[in-house]
């Protein structure tokens, strides 16, 4: 895991933040870095729409064609020369893709084999996020602008917790950060009352608490309390999670790793 990242480059946001955490990532990791920028099939529909007459389908083609080499001429003059600046050379990959930006990220991790996505959090545009649902591989949502000191590990009974111990083990090596682990119940998930035990067994990570608490509640509150760089999360698929995801996002600063 963290050897092989795609980070995403939307039109509506430069992920600097996202940039940063990618370069700081391949120099403590060796990471591989694959890179692409996305031009969303809705951009032809508007700009088509605002035109004010109705195209024939050669003019919509020629249209298509005129704008991709434009965008393409911007990301590979401008986004690639500012990315390569900041991670001190060029990505291992550049691509320019047109497509739907959640299909188009999923194709990405497929061809490249990656084993993490790496996004910058947009609150404005929660709707893309739903790449968190699908994603075959942990997601990491960057909007710390600092170094990681201090890692939140949370296992719940509504996610899978076989990863996510060892991510944070392995990252609090990498950034030499401390850990404070927790796990929690939570009252819409189904009993696993052995599994701290089985975990510190397996991981030997010892919980700081077992809590029965709603899972979004009780991360927000330490969040804020202890003040976290990054929280290590078991990925919540679907049920209840857009709830969590937005709520989360929205109250916390750190950065946030989920893990399936």
């Amino acid at each position: 895991m963290l050897k092989r990242i795609v980070l995403s480059v939307p039109q509506e946001q430069f992920p600097e933040l996202a940039i940063r955490r990618g370069k700081d990532l391949a120099e403590r990791l060796d990471s591989k870095i694959f890179m692409s920028y996305i031009i969303e099939d809705s951009v032809f529909d508007e700009v088509a729409e605002k035109a004010g007459h109705v195209m024939t389908e050669r003019d919509k083609d020629r249209f298509e064609r005129k704008m991709i080499r434009s965008h393409e001429k911007v990301a590979r003059k401008v986004i690639l020369k500012t990315a390569a600046r900041m991670l001190g050379e060029e990505p291992d990959e550049f691509s320019v893709r047109k497509g739907a930006f959640t299909d188009t990220l999923l194709e990405m991790i497929v061809e490249n084999d990656a084993d993490t996505l790496l996004m910058e959090y947009e609150s404005y545009n929660l709707v893309k996020y739903r790449i968190m649902d699908r994603s075959p591989v942990p997601v990491w949502i960057e909007r710390h602008d600092g170094p990681i000191r201090k890692i939140g590990l949370f296992c719940t009974n509504l996610s899978p917790n076989s990863k996510s111990p060892r991510m944070a083990k392995k990252l609090k090596k990498a950034f030499n950060a401390s850990v404070k682990a927790y796990y929690v119940h939570d009252p819409e998930g189904e009993e696993r009352k052995d599994e701290p035990e089985q975990i510190h067994r397996e991981h030997r990570i010892k919980f700081k608490a077992v809590v029965d608490e709603k899972v979004d509640r009780f991360i927000n509150e330490k969040a804020e309390e202890e003040d976290f760089d990054l929280i290590i999360l078991g990925r919540i698929k679907k049920r209840g999670y857009f709830h969590l995801r937005s709520r989360f996002a929205k109250r916390t600063n750190c950065s946030v790793l989920l893990v399936n």
